[in-house]
């Protein structure tokens, strides 16, 4: 049902664009230029002792409690001895009282330079973490006090962490309110950890864009100096389009990139916390604390100095070879190689039309596939409203903060139950017995599912191009196993090599997440509950799903169908054979 010549003619425009992506590479930008020398304005050992005052006056000070008001005190105190304008921000999350503590140093202009960190605590006593955090935060007020600031600088202990970044979000969403320009907030993180597991600056965004590769490389540059390393290089360029397509931005700076602040976070654990050793404690490493700290100083006056913020790069991007490949150069790719499909489909269906195959009935069919997963998050989410699951913030945890627990593993036992009822209900004929049962290789099956998911990816692309580029590959191979007339053994291998990039893009984030397959299910069921998809983009997956599945009905169909075509000839040899020679017989 696909006209080759006019499938080919349709990649001409993706030679060009790749053409185009090829020129497109440039250089990252500049960092920063180094600030003073920060050796003697950084002291790591009163830091330390800050951080064992905090432990002794607050063990726990977990989001909302009294620990953590007496810290909200203990940080806006400082704040005011140390010269910055301190108020407190108080406000309410599912019931709790949580306080925001902002200091602010006017500068020579009004473009702000903005600290930020977290302090409620994951556990108890979490001295890695947020005590390690507040306690250089309050250290970064020492330093700066009496100092003339060519820019303003803002020293914010945001409370809320622990529930996906609540407090930030609300700092954010009131500097965006106000009109101020921050050039950069730097996010502070497990500053107190022994060891680290992954890069020590992250830059990963609750959307597709991420945040300023000037920043980046001025943040790298910064922990070189002082500590070394930087806790290793990029990821590779699929982990990163993996990353792009699907964004999770674990971390404070995931909500400032995603309200448009250029943020950038320092973590001495790397993307997550540290492990806790088996009394349920995370090592603390004051030989290692203050070069980190000393790091996001010399961050700090480098950026105040310099006459312009560091160039932000473009918004999106794949960095690899030490070059800068810009979104805009990926979005064209993935429209121009999305676009061979679409005519194909296209002209498929024109195809089936003038040779008056029914068309509507297979629409039906294909919309009862993707109800079911539709079902399926409706019912994760009935879960979470009455209770059965947790109720997950709108922005991505840790996941070491959300174990798969019993509750956890009956919600996805529920959720799994409940689509595979669906299904038999909708697509089966099991308890449609009154019914005939459609053959799904019929023409217009597979053209109403060529189109469906042609349609599909463009709106995904759409919505985030780096998703549309990934969807490519499954789009051609889809298209391709329902559309021509292959042997079942092809269709299958097609089928399986369009899942190839949804499986690299859970690999990556097992990876960078460390999580196992079970644990990566919960984390997933958690970001969709949550909202992290949002709500276009959740019944898109569904569809998406529905439209796998219904390839999947195809193939079998034709798998079947040629499975009867050989058996059917093997069974009528052995009557015409017999029949001579029963013939000969009673003829002598």
């Amino acid at each position: 049902m696909i006209e080759p010549r006019l499938y080919r003619a349709a990649f001409l425009p993706a030679l060009l664009a790749a053409v185009i992506a090829a020129f497109s590479l440039e250089s990252p930008p500049r960092p920063a230029p180094p600030g003073l020398a920060a050796d003697v304005l950084f002291d790591g050992r009163a830091a330390s002792a800050t951080v064992n005052g905090i432990l002794q006056d607050a063990p726990d000070r977990r989001t909302g409690s009294r620990g953590d008001a007496r810290t909200a005190l203990r940080t806006a105190n400082a704040f005011r001895r140390y010269g910055f304008s301190t108020s407190v921000d108080s406000f309410h999350d599912e019931g709790a009282r949580l306080l925001n503590v902002v200091g602010r140093r006017p500068g020579l202009s009004e473009h702000e330079l903005v600290v930020l960190a977290s302090r409620d605590a994951l556990s108890v006593p979490d001295a890695t973490g947020s005590a390690a955090d507040t306690a250089a935060l309050i250290e970064v007020a020492r330093a700066l006090s009496g100092r003339v600031a060519h820019r303003a600088v803002v020293l914010v202990s945001v409370d809320g962490g622990a529930r996906g970044d609540v407090g930030a979000r609300r700092f954010a969403d009131a500097e965006t309110a106000a009109g101020r320009q921050v050039d950069a907030a730097i996010v502070l993180s497990n500053t107190g950890a022994a060891h680290s597991h992954g890069p020590l600056v992250i830059d990963w965004s609750n959307d597709s864009t991420r945040g300023s590769l000037g920043l980046r490389r001025t943040a790298s540059d910064a922990l070189r100096t002082e500590l070394g390393t930087d806790g290793g290089g990029a990821a590779s360029a699929p982990a990163q389009l993996a990353r792009l397509a699907v964004p999770v931005g674990d971390g404070a700076q995931g909500v400032l990139l995603a309200d448009g602040l250029p943020a950038v976070r320092i973590s001495g654990s790397g993307e997550l916390a540290p492990p806790p050793d088996r009394r349920g404690n995370r090592d603390f490493n004051p030989n290692r604390y203050g070069p980190i700290g000393r790091a996001v100083l010399r961050m700090v006056s480098g950026l105040d100095r310099s006459p312009a913020p560091p160039s932000p790069g473009p918004s999106g991007y794949i960095a690899f070879a030490g070059l800068v490949m810009p979104g805009w150069a990926i979005s064209l790719l993935g429209a121009t190689l999305i676009l061979p499909a679409l005519v194909a489909s296209v002209d498929a269906l024109a195809r089936t039309r003038r040779r008056h195959h029914p068309i509507r009935g297979w629409v039906n069919w294909l919309a009862r596939g993707a109800l079911p997963f539709g079902f399926g998050l409706a019912l994760a989410e009935l879960l979470v409203l009455v209770g059965l699951a947790k109720d997950a913030p709108p922005a991505p945890l840790d996941p070491s903060a959300t174990p798969v627990d019993g509750a956890a593993a009956g919600a996805m036992a529920a959720v799994a139950a409940g689509v595979l009822v669906a299904w038999i209900a909708l697509r089966t004929s099991l308890l449609r017995r009154s019914r005939s049962a459609l053959d799904p290789t019929a023409p217009g099956a597979a053209i109403v599912v060529a189109l469906a998911l042609a349609a599909a990816t463009v709106l995904t692309w759409a919505l985030n191009p780096y998703a549309g580029l990934l969807l490519v590959l499954p789009l051609h191979c889809w298209m391709l196993a329902v559309l021509l007339d292959i042997r079942p053994r092809a269709r299958l291998w097609l089928v399986a090599i369009g899942l190839l990039p949804s499986i690299g893009v859970l690999l990556t984030y097992m990876h960078e997440l460390s999580l196992g397959p079970i644990d990566a299910a919960w984390y997933e069921f958690l970001l969709l509950t949550g909202g992290q998809a949002g709500v276009i983009g959740a019944l898109l997956g569904c569809i998406l799903l529905g439209i796998l599945a219904s390839v999947v009905s195809i193939v079998v169909a034709h798998a079947r169908r040629s499975e009867g075509e050989a058996a059917a000839p093997s069974v009528s040899r052995p009557a015409r054979a017999a029949g001579p020679r029963r013939t000969s017989g009673a003829a002598t």
